[in-house]
């Protein structure tokens, strides 16, 4: 799979990964699923998507693309990133999800 991002747009791309915990996989992503579509709602955010590896679902990556490195640090400090950390048992993570700010190749 090819995933294109329209460059002149993105401002702050980042791609965060992380392992669930297998008892709490289930109330994760259904988390997650609420966090998306409320997240792509928010003022400067173009995309977020979450991913789980096929031959592991505990694998969850998300891709996070935002106007700018601002519109992102308002998504994390905002209501709805927020409630949903708040949300999740504890012990939701096996390992808890790093970030990887990403730089596009073209510009």
């Amino acid at each position: 799979m090819k995933l294109r991002i329209e460059t002149e747009a993105a401002g702050f791309v980042a791609l965060f990964h992380g392992t669930a915990a297998l008892e709490h996989l289930d109330t994760l992503t259904k988390a997650q699923m609420l966090l998306a579509q409320e997240s792509r709602q928010e003022p400067g955010t173009i995309r977020y998507d979450f991913y789980q590896r096929e031959d592991d679902p505990t694998q969850i990556m998300l891709l996070g693309v935002w106007e700018s490195e601002a519109d992102w640090k308002a998504h994390i400090s905002g209501d709805t990133y927020t409630n949903y950390a708040a949300s999740l048992p504890a012990g939701a993570w096996a390992t808890p999800p790093s970030m990887t700010q990403l730089l596009a190749l073209e510009r």
